[in-house]
């Protein structure tokens, strides 16, 4: 036994010296990758890393950044699809290149037209890939989104992280590297990633693109985030926007919202498939005069239709296009015994789907 101890011992310190050190003032740490489809198997990659340089410009830490973080460093260039970008560019680095830090990937629409399967894999099998980075599809260049000039001091990895995490804490469903890699390889379920533009100087949310497994397939806009966020998981402080009258609008911020799946019939033709979503709210705000004149409860039931009509419009586009996002096929097989999942892909089309929608908004503000 003493011998198997040493030995053991003795094998974990020399597998332990075999991992490099990497001081951070001697490495470049990548936390942004983008991709852009050139065709033919090529991609133009671009990475961006905050250059950790001590003697930083004076000042230049506004936003709680740190001031060894003002200078950005930049590398661009064209390559294959599927190889390492951080490989790709070691020879341009001053420093060597890690992707410990990686906090986003983009891809713009062509490369996820052409299919993501090679990142997809490469990054799942990489230890040095951390699960919590986000995957976004890009409605434009990839390229200029990250080598744009912004109003903000931080680094451009950190503001498209930021502001997918802030809007994910919203209107927009929680998505993370591990969701989608959970999504692409599970059954049953499709992935999906948040789509964002480049608008001059700023950035701005688009919706969400929709994958059959690797390919981006199709889209939503950011006016139905919320509807496919409710479908989705529990929330709350989303907004929704309701249009009751023509030019009239109320904005109902839910404090909770919660859906719960009830499936019959599940290994049939034609399974069914009932959710239903409560919803608790309040009032953001309202066209003056509205609350007090509209009765509270005319706006909730005309808000409960409009919401179940735009669910089930989209759960038909989703059956139409063969894709999953909502993880249905994996509700109904958690609801049924034996379930035949070999058929269940010629099944999903026809499955009649049914929303109800209970919405209670417990505070109005000031009426008058």
């Amino acid at each position: 036994m003493k011998r198997k101890a040493a030995a053991a011992l003795l094998m974990a310190v020399s597998l332990a010296g075999c991992v490099p050190t990497n001081i951070i003032d001697d490495i470049l740490m990548v936390e942004a990758e983008g991709y852009d489809y050139l065709g033919n198997g090529r991609v133009y990659g671009t990475v961006t890393m905050p250059n950790y340089v001590a003697g930083g410009a004076q000042g230049a830490g506004g936003g709680g950044v740190p001031t060894t973080a003002a200078m950005m460093w930049l590398a661009e260039g064209a390559t294959y699809d599927g190889k390492s970008l951080v490989d790709k560019f070691q020879s341009k680095g001053q420093r060597p290149l890690r992707v410990g830090k990686l906090r986003v990937m983009l891809f713009d629409k062509e490369y996820a037209k052409h299919g993501l399967k090679k990142q997809i894999e490469f990054r799942n099998r990489d230890p040095d890939t951390a699960r919590d980075l986000y995957l976004a599809v890009v409605d434009g260049s990839a390229n200029k989104l990250l080598s744009g000039k912004y109003q903000t001091a931080i680094p451009i990895s950190r503001y498209v992280s930021d502001m997918i995490d802030q809007n994910q804490n919203q209107n927009y469903p929680t998505n993370d590297a591990h969701d989608v890699f959970f999504s692409y390889y599970g059954n049953y379920m499709d992935p999906f990633m948040p789509m964002i533009k480049k608008r001059g100087k700023h950035l701005e949310m688009q919706g969400l693109a929709l994958f059959k497994k690797d390919k981006y397939a199709l889209s939503i806009p950011e006016r139905d985030a919320f509807v496919f966020k409710m479908l989705y998981e529990p929330f709350n402080q989303g907004v929704y926007d309701y249009e009751f009258m023509p030019r009239k609008h109320v904005a109902l911020r839910n404090v909770n919202a919660r859906v719960q799946y009830r499936v019959r019939n599940g290994n049939g033709a034609e399974p069914d498939i009932k959710a239903k979503v409560s919803i608790e709210g309040q009032v953001r705000q309202a066209a003056p005069g509205t609350i007090g004149e509209v009765p509270i409860e005319e706006i909730e039931d005309g808000m409960e239709k409009e919401l179940e009509q735009k669910a089930a419009e989209m759960v038909g586009k989703f059956q139409k296009k063969s894709i999953d996002p909502l993880r249905l096929g994996d509700r109904v097989r958690s609801f049924t015994r034996r379930f035949d999942g070999d058929t269940w892909q010629d099944r999903y089309p026809n499955a009649h789907f049914h929303c109800s929608v209970q919405i209670d908004i417990n505070q109005t503000g000031i009426s008058r």
